[in-house]
């Protein structure tokens, strides 16, 4: 057993800050380059990167806290499958958000076109959905995301409210369900 695994094993046992440091310093470059091969694909579909970049250091927490060295494998294979993970679930999050956000645009466009509805009736109609959710966070993330002079990241919107990017894609995600119900 190299020492590694006796640093990941202090952070399974103990929390051990000291060994956390060592493991992130020693791993940063496997999850980096795992990183990397994903990075264009995040972007292409509309996610943002960074989002996933914040979070290396708790992906390698997390990676350390779950790893099992009975299983056979290394940690590095361990770390690399999670990342890898975290990218593909990121990528496939934002292509379905960019389906209901096309699907919106297109009911905007179409309102534009004659239709009853205004794009200003749009919004409201959207807000009120929303706004019927118990979570009132939902409303704000739509709020900053799409109704705030531009697309701001999910990033920025999670420090402006006070959570991690994760939550603000999570929240989001639940009023696109909501929403999605309701337009079709």
């Amino acid at each position: 057993m190299n020492n590694f695994y006796l640093e990941i094993k202090k952070i399974q046992e103990k929390d051990c800050d000291l060994s956390l440091l060592k493991v992130i310093s020693r791993y940063s470059p496997v999850f980096l380059s795992m990183y990397s091969k994903y990075s264009s694909s995040m972007a292409k579909s509309g996610a943002d990167p960074n989002d996933i970049l914040l979070d290396k250091d708790l992906i390698i927490y997390e990676s350390a806290k779950s790893f099992n060295l009975e299983k056979g494998s290394s940690f590095c294979t361990w770390l690399s499958n999670n990342v890898k993970y975290k990218c593909l679930h990121l990528i496939s999050k934002s292509a379905k958000i960019n389906r209901l956000s096309e699907k919106v645009r297109q009911n905007t466009i179409i309102t534009e076109q004659g239709n009853p509805y205004s794009n200003k009736e749009m919004k409201s109609f959207i807000f009120n959905e929303l706004g019927k959710m118990k979570d009132p966070r939902v409303e704000k993330v739509y709020s900053l995301r799409y109704f705030s002079g531009g697309k701001m990241t999910w990033a920025k919107i999670g420090n402006l409210l006070g959570f991690s990017s994760q939550t603000a894609i999570n929240l989001h995600r639940k009023g696109a369900e909501i929403l999605k119900r309701k337009i079709h």
